[in-house]
């Protein structure tokens, strides 16, 4: 079978945002003290794969969601953080995933962060180079550095870069959070089975609304800053 070398064209599936929370194995808090918040690849090429013309489709509920929690965060002082591959990547940058995906992202405009959820003063925007957002970044240093040990992962693609990233993320000691219902992917199945993965395996996966209250109440609570492993 010939490799896959461009992005599907994805339709507009719905997702129930309690999916795979039965499945959870850890009963981890959200700490604004301990949290990073991750907005993955949430860029035009990425975004522009998926049809948007239903309003309850998965990719349009994540957009939104993203954003309140974005929002939440900054007002906590919770770090966000912004993945983005960069355009016209040479041959050796890019490496084996030309053998999937081809050429990748063009410096035509399409490899900005979609403008509903541009990074704002005081976030952070890291060059992303390979399926895991710990490949040839400082993510983990930054992380380190801010004593931080929590992920909640938020964008495309729930079964490719966000999973891959929860994976290196948990095998370094970080409590990783998937929240569905900011997420989308190439399929229902796909994200289904992501999340089912990330619960049993690597995460802790909890709805948008569920990490926001767990959130503020901390923040009520003057919770205690956890240090990082």
């Amino acid at each position: 079978m010939a490799a896959q070398r461009s992005l599907p064209a994805i339709g507009g599936y719905r997702l129930d945002p309690d999916t795979a929370a039965d499945a959870n194995r850890t009963d981890w808090t959200v700490d604004p003290a301990r949290a990073v918040l991750l907005v993955h690849d949430m860029q035009r090429y990425f975004v522009d794969a998926f049809d948007r013309t239903d309003p309850a489709a998965q990719i349009n509920v994540a957009v939104a969601t993203i954003g309140r929690l974005a929002s939440q965060a900054r007002a906590l002082g919770i770090p966000v953080v912004y993945t983005a591959q960069p355009p016209d990547q040479s041959p050796g940058d890019r490496g084996l995933l030309s053998d999937f995906w081809g050429h990748g992202l063009t410096d035509d405009g399409r490899q900005a962060i979609i403008p509903e959820l541009g990074p704002q003063p005081g976030d952070i925007e890291l060059t992303k180079w390979r399926y895991s957002a710990f490949t040839r970044t400082d993510l983990r240093e930054r992380m380190r550095a801010r004593r931080r040990d929590q992920l909640v992962i938020t964008g495309v693609y729930a079964h490719i870069g966000c999973l891959t990233t929860a994976i290196v993320a948990f095998m370094d000691d970080v409590q990783v959070f998937l929240v569905p219902d900011a997420m989308a992917d190439f399929s229902h199945d796909e994200h289904v089975s992501a999340l089912e993965y990330g619960a049993t395996r690597c995460a802790n996966v909890k709805r948008a609304d569920l990490v926001s209250a767990e959130l503020a109440a901390a923040e009520l609570g003057a919770p205690e800053v956890i240090g990082s492993r």
